[in-house]
């Protein structure tokens, strides 16, 4: 797995190798195959309410304050067949838990701060201020959690299928985007990954890093 990041003060993303190396999600049972992602922690084929999607969840824990996400590009591949990520057809959301421990295995306390729909901002809190943290005997950290999702049509989940019948089933992903950090332009950062299509499930979430708790708590 590899990860780019320029300027980030510092940023729990799910490098969870030293755990397991594949990755589960719930089979999409209405389609073809029951594919999920194996060889990565940092991308998620997930089916909600009988509908695939993609998933991406970034991490950030520590003390500072992110004011701004704002995505740039990215894209999704498997085998010869390339999903450009574009503002116009992904979700993001991005939720804060000003309370979390030095782990971030938290699986409640998270608030909605940041919402946007295709392009269309639905929830900005993001650059409000944060609660004032007591420090005395134990230290309370700041937990972001930001989800791209791409949900797929008929027509993507074609081409996959046609891809991985081919013996195509590697794929790789990459996102980049902005923040402000404590005030700061933390710009270009942005993430690389490679993972495998797999037909079936591919890990039991139990083996999970515990960082994952909100993560499992909001889609499996």
């Amino acid at each position: 797995m590899k990860m780019i990041s320029r300027n980030v003060l510092c940023i729990i993303y799910l490098c969870a190798a030293l755990f397991c190396s594949n990755c589960a999600t719930k089979p999409a049972s209405a389609h073809k195959h029951n594919f999920s992602l194996k060889n990565t922690l940092s991308i998620f084929l997930l089916n909600n309410e009988n509908k695939p999607l993609f998933c991406i969840p970034l991490q950030y824990l520590f003390n500072d304050h992110i004011g701004s996400f704002a995505f740039s590009h990215g894209s999704i591949i498997i085998g010869d067949y390339e999903m450009p990520l574009q503002l116009d057809d992904i979700i993001i959301s991005v939720y804060l838990n000003e309370n979390a421990d030095e782990n971030g295995s938290a699986a409640s306390g998270f608030n909605a701060v940041f919402m946007q729909e295709k392009g269309i901002i639905k929830l900005s809190k993001m650059n409000e201020p944060l609660s004032v943290k007591q420090t005395e005997d134990t230290e309370n950290y700041n937990h972001y959690y930001i989800f791209i999702e791409k949900y797929l049509d008929g027509n993507d989940l074609a081409k996959i299928n046609r891809e991985y019948d081919k013996g195509n089933g590697n794929g790789r992903f990459e996102i980049w985007y902005d923040l402000i950090i404590d005030n700061e332009p933390q710009n270009g950062s942005g993430i690389i990954d490679d993972f495998e299509l797999y037909d079936g499930m591919a890990i039991d979430p139990l083996w999970f890093p515990s960082n994952l708790n909100f993560f499992k708590a909001k889609y499996l």
